[in-house]
C-alpha cells in the first residue's frame, strides 16, 4: 500500500458514499462520484482524487459541504476536504470501479477549456429547430397567452424559476411552436448555449441504440450536459412498455434539475393524466409551471384565417372565413389546411366563391366535439374560496384593494378558460362594460410577465379549475 495513504481512508469513503448519494442523487453519483478515489486521511483532512478538472470544479462548487458533512459523520470527527485531479484512478482500495487506463496529466486551464468547447461542439453542433417556429411568428391570443408568457420567461432566463415548464394541449394548438421558439430565443441570446430538442420517440430510440451498441455513457453525456433540454410528445414515453426508457428519462430529468438547467416538456395531456408513468416521475413533472393551450375562440380563428389568406394574396370575404371558423374548432393545423384547400380551389378555377362552394370544399374536415367546459359560476366560486371573499363582493360594486384583485383574476380566468365574450363576462361580473373587463384582463396578463408570483398563482388556480 502506498505510504501517502492511511489504512482507513478507503473504508471511510465507502461508508460516506452511500449517505452522500442520498443527498446528491444517483445522477451526480454516476456522473461525478463513481470514479473518485480516496487518496489520504490524516485524521483531519480527507484528500479525494477526481478524474477531471471539470469534475473537481463541479463538486467543489455544488457539493463540497455535503461531502464534508458525510465524511464527518462517518469519521465521527470534523473533516476538511481537499480535492485533487488524479491522472490514474486505478488504485485497488478505491470503493468505485477502476477507471480506464492512465491518461496524460491534466493540461493548463486554457487547454482544458479548449477541449471542452470541442467536445461541446461535437455533441451539440446543431439542433433540429424549424426556422418558422419563433416567438415572432406565434399568434398570441387569449387561448394561449399564459403559455406564451411562461415560455417567454423561460427563454429570457433559462433554468432560473420555471424548470420544468410543462406545456400540454390537444394536437395542433402550438406546443411544438412554443418549444422551438424557446430554443431559437436562447440560441440567439447566447450562441454558445447547448440547446437539445427532440421528440420523446427519438429519445426512446436513442436509449435502445445506446444499450444495444454499448454507448450508454455517450448517450448520457449528450443529454445531461445541455443548457436547455426540450422534449416533445412526452406521452410517447408513457405509452410504451418496459421501464428502461422511462428510468433513463427520469434520471436525465433529475440530473438536469439538480444542475439548474432548463427543462421544457410538451404532451397531449397534463402530467397527472399520463397514467402509465410512475408516480415519482409524474410528481417531479408537476414541480414547475404547467401551461395549457386551448382551442382558439371564433374571433381568434377568424383572425388566423384572415392573416393566412392575406399571406396567400387572396381577398376572401369575411363571411366565408367566419363559416370556416365556426365549423373547425379544435385544431389550428386543420383550420389552416382547410383555408389552403379553399385557396387552391380559388386559384385553380378562378371563379367567385360562394358559401355553398366553401361548405363543400371543407366538408371532409372534421369538427372536434367540445369537451365539458367550465362555467363562469365555477370560476367565481373557486376564486372566492381561494381569496377568502364572498362571490357577491367580487361581482359587486366595491373597489377595495382586497376585492379588486380577486375580481381581476376571476375575469382573467373567465376569458382564458371559457368561450364567453368580453361583454358576456362583464355582464356576469356585475354588469361591467367591455373596457372594464378588458382592463382587468390586460392587467393580469401584464403581471404574468413582470411578476413570477402572479405566474405561479395563476398556474395553481388554472390547475385546480381543471381538476389537476
Amino acid at each position: 500500500m502506498p505510504t501517502n495513504r492511511t489504512p482507513d481512508s478507503g473504508h471511510l469513503w465507502s461508508v460516506a458514499l452511500p449517505q452522500l448519494t442520498k443527498r446528491v442523487g444517483h445522477a451526480t453519483l454516476d456522473s461525478f462520484l463513481r470514479n473518485t478515489i480516496a487518496l489520504d486521511f490524516d485524521g483531519h483532512t480527507f484528500r479525494l482524487g477526481v478524474p477531471t478538472q471539470f469534475a473537481k470544479d463541479w463538486l467543489e462548487q455544488r457539493h463540497a459541504d455535503d461531502i464534508c458533512d458525510c465524511l464527518s459523520e462517518a469519521a465521527d470527527v470534523p473533516v476538511a476536504l481537499q480535492m485533487e485531479v488524479t491522472s490514474s484512478m486505478a488504485t485497488p482500495a478505491a470503493p468505485a470501479p477502476p477507471a480506464p487506463p492512465v491518461s496524460p496529466p491534466p493540461q493548463p486551464a486554457v487547454s482544458v477549456s479548449a477541449r471542452s468547447e470541442a467536445a461541446t461542439h461535437e455533441l451539440f453542433g446543431s439542433t433540429p429547430l424549424n426556422p418558422r417556429y419563433t416567438f415572432g411568428s406565434f399568434v398570441v391570443a387569449d387561448c394561449n397567452r399564459f403559455a406564451h408568457a411562461a415560455a417567454l420567461q423561460v427563454a429570457k432566463s433559462p433554468g432560473r424559476s420555471y424548470s420544468p415548464l410543462f406545456i400540454h394541449s390537444k394536437v395542433g394548438l402550438g406546443k411544438t411552436h412554443l418549444m422551438q421558439a424557446i430554443g431559437h430565443y436562447v440560441k440567439q441570446d447566447n450562441p454558445s448555449a447547448n440547446v437539445v430538442y427532440l421528440s420523446a420517440e427519438s429519445f426512446v430510440n436513442q436509449v435502445i441504440t445506446a444499450i444495444r451498441e454499448g454507448h450508454v455513457e455517450q448517450f448520457r453525456r449528450k443529454h445531461r450536459y445541455g443548457d436547455v433540454w426540450l422534449v416533445d410528445d412526452l406521452q410517447f414515453i408513457a405509452s410504451i412498455e418496459g421501464p428502461a426508457s422511462e428510468e433513463e428519462f427520469f434520471h436525465t430529468f433529475n440530473f438536469l434539475s439538480e444542475t439548474n438547467k432548463q427543462v421544457v416538456l410538451a404532451s397531449d395531456a397534463p402530467p397527472r393524466h399520463l397514467k402509465i408513468m410512475n408516480d415519482r416521475l409524474r410528481s417531479r413533472l408537476e414541480m414547475g409551471i404547467v401551461a395549457d393551450l386551448r382551442a382558439p375562440d371564433v374571433e381568434t380563428r377568424v383572425a388566423i384565417l384572415e392573416k393566412k389568406a392575406e399571406a396567400e394574396g387572396l381577398d376572401i370575404p369575411r363571411e366565408f372565413l367566419e363559416y370556416v371558423a365556426t365549423k373547425i374548432e379544435s385544431n389550428i393545423r386543420v383550420l389552416e389546411g382547410a383555408l389552403l384547400k379553399i385557396c387552391a380551389y380559388y386559384s385553380l378555377y378562378e371563379m367567385p366563391l360562394t358559401l355553398s362552394m366553401v361548405e363543400e370544399i371543407i366538408s371532409d374536415y372534421s369538427t372536434a366535439a367540445s369537451d365539458k367546459k367550465l362555467t363562469l359560476e365555477d370560476i367565481l366560486e373557486h376564486v372566492a374560496v381561494t381569496f377568502q371573499a364572498e362571490p357577491s363582493e367580487i361581482t359587486g360594486p366595491k373597489r377595495h384593494k382586497e376585492i379588486v384583485w380577486p375580481r381581476q383574476v376571476a375575469i382573467y380566468l373567465a376569458r382564458e378558460m371559457t368561450d364567453h365574450s368580453l361583454s358576456s363576462i362583464g355582464k356576469f361580473f356585475g354588469g361591467r362594460d367591455h373596457s372594464t373587463v378588458l382592463h382587468a384582463y390586460n392587467k393580469v396578463s401584464d403581471l404574468l410577465i413582470e411578476d413570477e408570483r402572479v405566474l405561479w398563482s395563476i398556474n395553481d388556480l388554472k390547475a385546480a379549475l381543471r381538476g389537476e
